[in-house]
């Protein structure tokens, strides 16, 4: 079997980011040098959105839309106590609390994890009301920079590559590089708590008392740091993160710290390319990665024109050639070993590619319908997938499940169903029977082949104690206290607290609880001293202790005494604000509050260049 190759040079091509993500939009010198754009949306109908105005995607966000990663800070000591929720060594793993022949804790360095994100690119699944487009723009690589006609365009695609870490060179070591990212971790850590303090001074759900804390803090920051105003330090803080990620880049081509990039080829399976199986093959020279993805089987991904009405002469593509392609985010692919494709611990990029058509007359049917020479664009911003069950993600579509009214099926097994209500079948070769006595297990039998059918209330109710019943016990023998934040409920089974639990509930981030501090709590300034704090939370009646216990209903108290301030003082803060959603005097419960993210879009620009007819 023969493949033809194209027998003509590529052609004077140029596939670049579409203009309106230039810097400059539309100014050529500006368009050479820019990548495909992966641009971002939310709702079923994007694509009908974006040929209707293709530059109106959602803005990414700093600290959502990217990978984060940690910096592990000395979480120090207060009173000889453990200082963090997760206690971790100096290399990032669990540390177990040691003591001495006395029973003393021997004082060693504990360190805390704080948030660090990246740079990299985050996407979140569909499941998350997130979904991307990547888009790309061709030209003719000749003064004026004028586009390509569609019609010169045999075959438009993408493919999806993998990044992985080359072999660290001669006299590189893996510490060395760690080492290298410290300072930009740490700045990234800085800025995300600066960007969380900004977030809670304008909360429309937060308090009048917490906002007048948050920007009470930012001018005490900005004077700490000698900045003329909080907008200021942000602004410097970013411009000294973006230096230091320079810095490390410069540092990685210096010393030879590269990438090694990997193309996915699916199994033949009869002569046709597998939609299941398939393995990563690396891709070590420019031959491999700028080959032609169809004669060379790498899994490529069709891009569509966008074609406007010829009435919308201001319409975003209107002059252009724009190309636009779904991005995959997952899927059923993997490798021989059940690894899948697509996970949220791998790097990946975007390069697309067109071919031009080949003047020989084309093949009727075929896919692609000629073999012309193919012309690559640059990468795209490396990125990584979010997890199926990410936690941010996952907020942008919250579910509600109704859980069955007791008296109404009260009321419906009154009435003698006879099994009608009970359409989960499970078909049982052997039927386990399990024997209970004093409320507990207490062993059971496995008899012959049975059936048993159950209603979707009925396995509801059991799913959901059973979640309240273990949730406790985790967090009891883990100490995962912490976890307790994830949880909310309306109405609350717990009461505010008095005394400093008023101080910390309008405590903005950002403030060093295990110091002494001062807030203001009802127009009048209270100064907080980290060992009042410490036993107000861990001591007394209405202590954190017993609202856990009431919460949770664990009948012993949890072991919280060696938890810091720091730690304790987000989830004392998480259960006043459950508590103060309460139903009003008709017995109506509150909205819960809101989840996810508002959706910002980009602002529109305009071409600071005239598009140049097509070549």
């Amino acid at each position: 079997m023969i493949t033809r190759q194209a027998t003509h040079p590529a052609p004077n091509w140029r596939l670049v980011g579409p203009w309106y993500r230039w810097p400059r939009p539309a100014l050529p010198a500006d368009g050479r040098v820019s990548r495909p754009a992966i641009q971002k949306f939310a709702g079923d109908d994007f694509i009908k959105d974006f040929l209707a105005q293709p530059q109106r995607s959602l803005k990414y966000d700093e600290t959502i839309d990217v990978v984060n990663g940690y910096q592990l800070a000395q979480a120090g000591s207060f009173a000889k106590k453990v200082l963090c929720m997760l206690p971790l060594t100096a290399t990032g793993k669990p540390a177990s609390k040691r003591v001495n022949e006395k029973g003393e804790v021997i004082d060693e360095p504990v360190y805390r994890a704080r948030l660090a994100p990246t740079d990299l690119r985050k996407l979140y699944q569909p499941a998350h009301d997130r979904h991307y487009l990547v888009t790309c723009q061709l030209h003719c690589d000749e003064p004026g920079f004028p586009r390509v006609a569609r019609q010169q365009v045999c075959q438009a695609g993408f493919v999806v590559r993998r990044r992985r870490p080359a072999k660290l060179p001669d006299g590189i070591t893996a510490a060395m590089v760690t080492e290298q990212a410290r300072a930009a971790q740490a700045l990234a850590a800085k800025l995300h708590e600066l960007l969380a303090l900004d977030a809670a001074a304008t909360d429309a759900q937060a308090g009048a008392g917490l906002r007048a804390n948050a920007l009470r803090q930012q001018e005490l920051l900005a004077k700490d740091e000698s900045q003329a105003s909080w907008a200021a330090l942000l602004a410097d803080t970013r411009e000294k993160l973006d230096k230091e990620r320079r810095n490390l880049l410069d540092w990685y081509d210096k010393n030879g710290v590269g990438v090694e990039i990997d193309g996915w080829f699916p199994t033949l399976e009869d002569g046709k390319s597998s939609r299941i199986y398939g393995e990563w093959r690396h891709l070590g020279d420019s031959a491999q990665l700028g080959a032609d993805p169809h004669a060379a089987g790498e899994r490529h991904y069709p891009l569509f024109a966008v074609v406007p009405d010829p009435r919308e002469a201001q319409h975003d593509a209107a002059g252009r050639t724009l190309y636009y392609g779904t991005v995959p985010t997952g899927g059923l692919e993997h490798d021989g070993s059940g690894l899948a494709r697509f996970d949220e611990l791998t790097t990946y990029e975007i390069s697309c590619f067109v071919r031009q058509h080949h003047p020989c007359p084309p093949q009727v049917g075929k896919a692609p319908d000629c073999h012309g020479p193919v012309v690559w664009s640059l990468p795209t911003a490396a990125f990584r997938v979010a997890a199926p069950f990410d936690v941010l993600g996952s907020a942008n579509r919250p579910i509600t499940i109704k859980m069955p009214d007791l008296r109404e099926l009260a009321a419906q097994a009154a009435m003698r169903p006879r099994g009608k209500l009970s359409p989960i079948r499970f078909v049982q070769p052997q039927h386990l029977s399990p024997k209970v006595k004093d409320k507990g297990a207490d062993g059971g039998e496995m008899s012959g082949e049975a059936i048993c059918s159950f209603s979707i209330p009925l396995i509801t109710i059991i799913a959901l104690f059973l979640l309240n019943l273990f949730l406790p016990i985790v967090v009891l023998i883990f100490n995962l206290w912490f976890l307790l934040v994830f949880r909310f409920c309306i109405p609350p089974q717990i009461q505010v607290a008095a005394g400093l639990d008023a101080a910390l509930a309008v405590t903005p981030p950002k403030v060093d609880l295990d110091a002494e501090f001062s807030v203001e709590v009802e127009g009048l300034d209270t100064l907080v001293k980290p060992g009042d704090l410490h036993a107000a939370l861990t001591s007394g009646g209405d202590s954190m202790k017993t609202r856990i216990r009431s919460d949770t209903g664990l009948d012993e108290d949890p072991a919280i005494d060696d938890l810091s301030n720091n730690s304790l003082g987000p989830i004392d803060q998480t259960l006043q604000d459950n508590a103060g959603r309460k139903a009003d005097s008709a017995g109506n419960l509150p909205p819960p509050p809101p989840v996810g993210t508002p959706l910002v879009y980009e602002e529109a620009v305009a071409p600071v260049w005239p598009p140049a007819g097509a070549s």
